[in-house]
């Protein structure tokens, strides 16, 4: 049943909307032309698709409260309640030796670049001969190795040398949605005292953003093979992360004696010199495709809708653990907010050549990753 109730909240689809509206219309008074042709079926369906809007917008307010779900500034505000700051881009910074006539000012603002162009400006007026701190531009991981910038691109009489004797501090890129959640997982979780949540919330801390934990304390084997008495750890894309680092994390994080059961089997040391042999599963990357039809119903914010809402997309999926399944109907979720999208067709697959309005199950030992270019919109 659709609205909200103990089981959660079910927003109502377009045409759920639309069929309720015309079945009242016709308790009301039978009789009523709702073909798209006519002014009644244009109105109707123009009301349907508001409704529906509202629906939607109402089930992201809901799923905002849901760390797994919230996005964007809903996930932030989540990450404030536990006190964990979001990490925002940062930008590259210099310190540079300034030459020419002594005496001359340089002025706050000034301009120094660097060989691909990239704009440094000084912090502060200074006199020359002095050093300067020198701040990008724009925001992110530009190198700055020593002698990168020298160029002076402010032209001030009696300054002719601007000279980076040490290698200067690259900025960040923003943190993702997926990046900055498992951040918040880690702060929250890193204090349990559960199993599963320990071993999850180290191997976040190692710089893994997909991770899955099953803890088998039965009598018997779980059906996806996790052994009775046993957990199995499954990782998603491992970047800057060694098969040793990971095994060392499970040894030093499992419950005494509880095998780690996986596809991958590393040998470690423990503290006293004693060898274990700790498995774990490496996750293999399920490529999703998408192909969908829409009228922007806001022409105002039409504009870059299209990229914004691959964003979104890539976002999401990207973000998803590993066995966690592609569902269909969250996707407009991610497409109706932009522009005001009427959502005609959409189709989702694991190929151009079968996609269809289903959802996708993914396996355990499955993740799921997406690209802009694997997103066709098209407008009409």
């Amino acid at each position: 049943m659709a609205g909200l109730n103990s089981e959660g909240f079910t927003p109502l689809s377009y045409d759920e909307v639309r069929t309720r509206i015309q079945s009242k219309l016709e308790a009301f008074s039978t009789g009523f032309d709702f073909s798209p042709e006519s002014p009644d079926g244009q109105l109707v369906d123009i009301m349907s698709f508001e409704i529906a809007q509202a629906w939607t917008e109402i089930n992201q307010v809901y799923n905002s409260f849901d760390p797994n779900l919230a996005t964007g500034a809903a996930l932030k505000n989540i990450g404030l309640i536990t006190g964990t700051p979001y990490g925002a881009a940062t930008r590259s910074q210099v310190v540079l030796d300034l030459g020419g006539t002594a005496g001359v000012t340089v002025p706050y603002g000034s301009i120094v670049t660097d060989a691909d162009g990239n704009e440094f400006t000084t912090e502060f007026d200074a006199i020359i001969p002095a050093s300067v701190q020198a701040i990008s531009t724009i925001a992110g991981p530009i190198l700055v190795p020593a002698g990168s910038v020298q160029t002076i691109g402010t032209t001030i009489a009696g300054w002719t040398t601007a000279t980076q004797t040490s290698a200067g501090t690259a900025g960040k890129t923003a943190e993702t949605d997926s990046q900055y959640r498992n951040k918040r997982n880690t702060t929250v979780l890193r204090n349990y005292t559960s199993t599963a949540d320990v071993v999850q919330s180290r191997l976040y801390e190692l710089g893994i953003e997909q991770v899955t934990v099953v803890n088998n304390d039965t009598d018997i084997a779980f059906s996806d093979g996790t052994p009775a008495k046993s957990i199995q750890v499954t990782v998603g894309e491992v970047v800057g992360a060694t098969d040793e680092e990971i095994a060392k994390v499970i040894l030093d994080t499992k419950s005494l004696g509880c095998p780690a059961y996986g596809t991958t089997t590393v040998n470690v040391d423990d503290d006293q010199g004693n060898t274990h042999a700790i498995s774990f599963t490496k996750a293999t990357a399920v490529e999703i495709f998408i192909d969908m039809d829409l009228t922007y119903l806001d022409l105002d914010t039409a504009t870059g809708a299209d990229d914004r809402i691959k964003e979104d997309i890539v976002a999401s999926i990207n973000a998803q653990l590993s066995g966690e399944d592609v569902v269909w109907s969250r996707m407009f979720s991610l497409i109706t907010p932009h522009g005001k999208a009427q959502v005609n067709t959409l189709t989702i697959g694991l190929s151009l050549g079968s996609l269809d309005t289903i959802n996708i199950p993914i396996d355990l030992d499955e993740y799921t990753t997406i690209s802009a270019g694997n997103i066709n919109i098209t407008t009409s």
